[in-house]
């Protein structure tokens, strides 16, 4: 049996002396006569049955404070994992952007070093034209 609430309220219909279930018989006809009454319930009855429903509501209340200390944790993890996931990302960030720095400083260098290249390159070649003609004229006089 339960009760609109939807607890169980594990009544036991009670006995009493009297008509309940008695069976009449005829010689044509079989009737069975019931008289309802209402469960009524003890003062013992109603005392265990809160008793009972006190012991299942403090269970319930540890396993909920039990899984709020769970999520609690879970959250201050979470919280912790996104700030070193902010700070990382701003590292990064950080990174990029000295990267991109490099880069250009790198690009200068090349266009410096082939700046020098491209003045060195004829002025190599007239030493090597003077040398050879010093070497020749060198030869020459011996």
């Amino acid at each position: 049996t339960t009760s609109a609430s939807g607890f169980p309220l594990n009544l036991k219909p009670l006995t009493t002396t009297g008509a309940i279930g008695a069976v009449t018989s005829t010689a044509a006809i079989t009737t069975t006569t019931t008289t309802s009454t209402p469960p009524v319930m003890t003062y013992a009855q109603l005392e265990s049955l809160i008793n009972k429903w006190s012991l299942e509501l403090e269970d319930q209340e540890k396993h909920f404070l039990h899984q709020a200390t769970q999520v609690n944790a879970w959250d201050r993890m979470l919280i912790e994992n996104g700030e070193k996931i902010t700070s990382l990302h701003r590292e990064v960030e950080k990174v990029k952007v000295d990267q991109k720095r490099l880069d250009q400083e790198l690009d200068f260098i090349l266009s410096q070093q082939k700046e020098l290249e491209d003045l060195l390159t004829p002025l190599e070649e007239s030493v090597k034209e003077q040398s050879g003609t010093i070497y020749l004229q060198h030869a020459d006089e011996e």
